[in-house]
């Protein structure tokens, strides 16, 4: 398995890989993981051929330099990933890297799509983050201070998942958008037991629940649902309780279209979506989701807490009950032996 994991700076793709690795060692030793970090290898070639290269202007080189670089690194990958695939049968080869950069007011590639036909990854993943913590990761970093705002980084991550989306689509691979809260067993589900996952995306009313009873019961039906051996996309995971104060306002518009196409990609990216209401409230998102997902071929199994709900309620939903218990009986005792047959 031959894994392209991409993210733009400061998105934290890194400390999710090593999650997986770390993830990876306490629960399951025997698998195999190899991860090629194309920054890390950008530099140390560049030490090998005795190119004289400031770490913190390794974007400032000439495009033909940077390009012959690259090209280098790329030959090297190459050759790495089919070595280690010699030795061991059932391996996965991470290639932790960008798709593009932002440098300067500019968009630079990160990949070459000649080696990357010639490298063929099995599967696409980009790590994204909300855009203050992106930006405060950067703030910290002498190499990026004072060179990005929120905007600037919104579309440099929307572009970074662009451009890795599209590279998927042209070699007709599958394409997953990871929030980097969401714990490391995504990851691993995803790269090892990708084709027999369930996808699920968990809609349910974020911004009228407050009530910490009530997100517990979110993160409870998570949980549940990880521990029926299935992916669970949640959308809590890219919205942390300053975000809703603390989005300035000129970036605030943006944000919200990117929340919407966020969740849409999220549901596109599933097999099924699950929507459960802890208490009847109103939900734009929600019911946007839930139909979303049933016009577009997704399973939609519904929790909702009142048994005289409107036709419209139960239209858009293939099943819909009245507890979570209700739900999980259902899927362990009809869905899944029904998937497995």
């Amino acid at each position: 398995m031959r894994v392209i994991v991409s993210g733009i700076s400061g998105s934290g793709r890194s400390d999710a890989v090593r999650e997986l690795e770390e993830y990876l060692q306490k629960n399951y030793p025997k698998k195999k993981l190899v991860v090629m970090n194309t920054n890390r290898l950008m530099w140390s070639t560049a030490q090998e051929l005795g190119m004289d290269v400031k770490r913190e202007k390794m974007l400032d080189l000439s495009p033909p330099t940077l390009q012959a670089l690259r090209s280098t690194v790329f030959e090297r990958i190459i050759r790495e990933v089919e070595e280690h695939e010699e030795k061991h049968d059932d391996i996965a080869v991470i290639i932790n890297t960008h798709a593009t950069f932002r440098w300067r007011e500019h968009l630079m590639p990160g990949w070459d799509f000649f080696y990357l036909t010639k490298l063929k990854p099995d599967l696409f993943l980009t790590i994204i983050n909300h855009l203050n913590e992106i930006y405060e990761t950067l703030e910290a970093n002498p190499l990026w201070r004072g060179m990005n705002d929120r905007k600037t980084l919104g579309i440099w991550q929307e572009e970074e998942a662009f451009t890795t989306k599209l590279m998927a689509e042209i070699l007709k691979k599958p394409y997953y958008l990871i929030a980097r809260r969401q714990p490391p067993d995504t990851l691993y589900k995803l790269i090892f037991e990708h084709e027999v996952s369930e996808k699920v995306y968990l809609s349910y009313p974020m911004t009228h629940i407050r009530d910490e009873e009530k997100q517990r019961e979110v993160e409870e039906l998570a949980q549940e649902l990880r521990n029926l051996g299935w992916v669970v996309f949640d959308p809590g995971t890219m919205e942390l309780q300053k975000i809703h104060v603390d989005i300035p306002e000129e970036i605030r518009r943006f944000d919200f279209y990117q929340t919407v196409y966020r969740d849409f990609q999220l549901i596109d990216q599933g097999t099924m979506v699950v929507v459960f209401y802890p208490e009847v409230v109103h939900s734009s998102g929600v019911v946007n989701e839930q139909a979303y997902g049933f016009r577009n071929n997704k399973y939609v199994f519904s929790v909702f807490p009142v048994e005289n709900y409107s036709p419209f309620t139960g239209f858009f939903s293939d099943k819909t009950f009245l507890t979570v218990d209700e739900l999980l009986s259902f899927l362990k005792e009809e869905f899944i032996p029904s998937r497995q047959q």
